[in-house]
């Protein structure tokens, strides 16, 4: 059962739920906004990206780059309570596409971690705490019987070594190609905007005057057959 927020906050305030830290306003009629946390990876960069810091302060996509990222809330579960991760939609009208699990298990414990996705031709830039998705919160019938296994690195908010590894694999197969060929589409595009312009400014100067020209003379001509009769 799809939880609201009376449901969500009675069960924050009963401590059955935890979101750390917890803001009112990013409570939704059934939702609650989640926001960029710290640390990034980023498919073209071998070290961690951390956000907010004095050396980087954002997370800058190019087209085709892929991060895996954490949210700056941390979460904790009870057994009878599930939940489902969404995309906001103005992020993905920018061509930025979420990749998460379909839901997460009952008893999971830490900050959550999932893919992102520059599908657009364009750089996407992120700050820390922008908020970047939403999560829904679903109740159970009963307490669930295989609880979420823990994961110390998320748990601490740390992004797992294992995903690092993950991601180098990741970066070597298809991820520079798709980049390559989005910026390649970019530029084609781009310089195909300019030929139009360029078309639509020769048109206006000879073609659209030729016709003018025509019609004259072909008005003068009846005129002139007109007069001599």
């Amino acid at each position: 059962m799809l939880m609201h927020d009376t449901e969500i906050l009675k069960a924050i305030e009963g401590k059955s739920l935890f979101i750390t830290p917890f803001s009112p306003n990013k409570l939704k009629g059934a939702s609650y906004d989640l926001s960029l946390g710290r640390e990034a990876l980023v498919s073209n960069r071998d070290q961690k990206v951390l956000l907010g810091s004095d050396q980087v302060g954002s997370l800058n996509l190019e087209a085709g780059d892929f991060a895996l990222v954490l949210t700056k809330e941390s979460l904790k579960f009870p057994l009878n309570m599930t939940a489902s991760i969404g995309m906001r939609s103005g992020l993905a009208r920018m061509g930025l596409i979420l990749l998460h699990g379909m839901q997460i298990d009952p008893g999971f414990e830490g900050h959550l971690r999932f893919g992102l996705y520059n599908a657009s031709p364009r750089k996407i830039t992120l700050d820390y705490e922008d908020e970047i998705c939403m999560i829904e919160f679903h109740k159970l019938s009963g307490n669930a019987s295989k609880p979420a296994p823990r994961n110390e690195d998320l748990i601490q908010g740390r992004i797992p070594e294992t995903d690092r590894a993950f991601l180098r694999s990741l970066e070597t197969t298809s991820l520079s190609e798709v980049a390559q060929n989005l910026r390649t589409m970019s530029q084609s595009v781009d310089t195909l905007s300019k030929e139009m312009t360029t078309f639509a400014t020769i048109q206006n100067r000879f073609i659209i005057p030729g016709i003018l020209a025509i019609l004259v003379g072909v008005v003068v001509a009846i005129i002139t057959t007109l007069v001599k009769r």
